[in-house]
């Protein structure tokens, strides 16, 4: 039998049709399979975000839809022991898998590797922006957020865009003036209470006499906590983030009650300065988490 070169992207796979639609289909495309069932509550929350992102990754992908309780053969042939499970072929063979409703940006990430020519993501202009600056263009970085603010003057996200802009060159008085515009209730909020929140670590080190000074104190009392907490606001004013969280959650650990639960408040608005999609923070939240559980 001939296949259809461009069956549909997204389809219901069972026992019948598995072998020409799934194993056959995935030798020209990538087949994601997608275990669920109608009972199942986090499969509720996966199916419209992996439907999304093969959707965008153009024709080189397709989603398949299993339903366990129907095809319990199938669910056994793959070794499915928890629901929603994904499991990923290319010509034949399982490429990949994982469990669990993971966000879409997090799919896109696990998928868009695995698919030739896969459709490029439209990159907004808060995203080519952050690109820029990453990259030390500012100059443009800041263009691109003063241009989106032209249309849109209460962008949280351009206004914190260049809030951490001016924060890099220095500027103290453009940091405030940029996080003052930030309204409340909106997620950049939180965003612009961590911007303020680096600029008081840098005060505190400078308070404290300084990154050689607070060094100098934990070597002659290593448990001392004001110096461990002091010498953490250095590294975080200097950017050295993953360093000053170690030294906060040493001490959350050790001592969670110092000074109000300054590390642990400390952590927490540097998740937000980072960005909680970031792996590292996401380590650094279980960690806390379990070390204060």
């Amino acid at each position: 039998m001939e296949l259809d070169p461009q069956p549909e992207q997204i389809f219901d796979a069972d026992e019948t049709n598995f072998e020409e639609l799934v194993i056959q289909g995935s030798q020209n495309r990538v087949i994601v399979i997608d275990f669920w069932a109608p009972w199942c509550g986090p499969c509720k929350t996966l199916g419209p975000n992996i439907e999304a992102v093969v959707q965008g990754l153009g024709s080189g992908i397709a989603l398949a839809k299993v339903n366990v309780d129907e095809n319990q053969q199938l669910a056994a042939m793959f070794r499915v022991q928890s629901i929603p499970a994904v499991k990923i072929l290319h010509q034949g063979k399982l490429i990949q898998e994982f469990t669990g409703a993971l966000p879409q940006e997090q799919i896109d990430e696990l998928l868009r590797p695995l698919v030739p020519n896969a459709t490029k993501p439209d990159v907004s202009p808060i995203a080519e922006a952050a690109q820029r600056a990453s990259m030390g263009d500012l100059e443009s970085a800041s263009e691109i957020y003063k241009n989106i603010l032209e249309e849109k003057p209460s962008d949280g996200d351009a206004l914190i865009g260049l809030a951490r802009l001016a924060l890099q060159q220095g500027d103290i008085a453009a940091v405030h003036e940029y996080v003052n515009l930030v309204e409340l209730g909106t997620p950049q909020h939180k965003q612009a209470h961590a911007l303020i929140a680096q600029l008081e670590f840098g005060k505190k080190c400078n308070e404290a006499g300084g990154k050689s000074n607070c060094a100098e104190r934990i070597l002659s009392d290593s448990g001392d906590p004001e110096a461990q907490y002091l010498m953490a606001c250095c590294q975080a004013a200097e950017g050295e983030y993953e360093e000053a969280l170690e030294a906060w959650l040493e001490l959350a650990t050790r001592n969670p009650g110092y000074a109000d639960e300054a590390a642990k408040k400390a952590m927490i608005s540097v998740f937000h300065l980072i960005g909680r999609d970031n792996d590292m923070v996401k380590d650094f939240q279980r960690r806390l988490y379990q070390a204060l559980n």
